[in-house]
């Protein structure tokens, strides 16, 4: 099988080759960047999928970033736009993990045409992790994965997750009480304490299943059944509800996986216990690790860096 369009071939870096490429799904066209070694064959396959209401970059384009390290250290990569998201066609607001995990199914047998690779890493960032877990079971061929950030299906313990994002907060903001510059700066006016208090209390406020972690449906939009059942499945916080278990046994014996979390994410918590339960019941060879004060995004170099190089020691390891 080969992509319906390549484009010619990048150098972002003397290390790295990349080629701008399409391939449909359905009626819609995926676009997605091909990354590789430059004159070497890659010795292992990443495919990566990006959060719900991000892109192919990913956010502060970690995955961008991320691609092109591997590259430099022999791997190949494929990451591509979810269809409604980024270049790719379709309506975002259609989209489901359902149609998510039809794209991630594709794009699979696209990287293996193109790179010979046809035992590949998923790497998911947030609930690209989501989609890539839920369709382990239409991947039989996955080497192994790597999960950034990722939550659970969806929360049950939404008043838990809640009061532990403001606890998360307060803590935050009593540190910054203490500072001698934070006073200079509320006598200037430079404080506004109303925006305070609503990080600090909209946690506990902002109970709608339909607000996400990385960002909410367009309320403008009309409430269809389509959009409906989107919103449904974007939704990972169903309040009243256990988060479902049954994706977990995609969670196969014998595949390795990493985890890794930033402790400045209030949310990681959570992920930790119901992902680490599952784990240690089956004693699957899954690692978690931890990056100290990172936030969700690992949005600072020095984050970066470190799930960059938790990621390649990973990647060492492997067949």
């Amino acid at each position: 099988m080969t992509a319906i369009a390549i484009q010619p071939e990048c150098q972002p870096l003397p290390e790295v080759t990349e080629r701008h490429l399409s391939f449909p799904v359905g009626d819609d066209q995926i676009q997605a960047i091909l990354t590789l070694p430059a004159g070497a064959a890659p010795r292992q396959g990443v495919i990566f999928t990006h959060g719900w209401s991000g892109n192919r970059c990913g956010p502060a384009a970690i995955i961008t970033a991320l691609a092109r390290r591997l590259a430099q250290n022999n791997c190949a990569s494929l990451r591509f736009d979810f269809r409604g998201r980024g270049e790719s066609g379709g309506h975002g607001l259609e989209s489901t993990l359902t149609t998510m995990a039809d794209d991630l199914v594709e794009a699979s047998r696209q990287f293996a045409a193109l790179s010979g690779i046809h035992k590949p890493v998923y790497a998911g960032l947030c609930s690209g992790g989501n989609v890539a877990i839920g369709a382990l079971n239409r991947l039989p061929d996955a080497k192994a994965i790597v999960m950034l950030s990722v939550y659970p299906f969806s929360d049950g313990d939404a008043f838990g997750r809640d009061a532990r994002r403001t606890l998360h907060f307060l803590k935050v903001y009593w540190l910054k009480a203490t500072r001698l510059e934070t006073w200079k700066r509320l006598w200037r006016g430079d404080v506004n304490l109303k925006q305070v208090t609503q990080v600090i209390l909209n946690p506990l406020l902002r109970r709608q299943a339909g607000k996400q972690r990385e960002g909410q449906q367009d309320a403008a939009k009309p409430a269809t059944p389509q959009v409906a059942r989107a919103t449904q499945s974007e939704s990972r916080l169903q309040p009243g509800q256990k988060p479902p278990r049954k994706f977990l046994a995609n969670l196969r014996p014998g595949l390795p996986g990493l985890f890794i979390y930033g402790t400045g994410d209030p949310d990681a918590r959570a992920a930790i216990d119901y992902y680490g339960t599952h784990i240690t019941e089956h004693r699957l060879p899954i690692r978690i690790e931890h990056i100290n004060g990172a936030n969700h995004n690992f949005s600072s170099q020095l984050w970066f860096n470190q799930v960059a190089d938790l990621t390649l020691a990973f990647l060492d390891q492997l067949p």
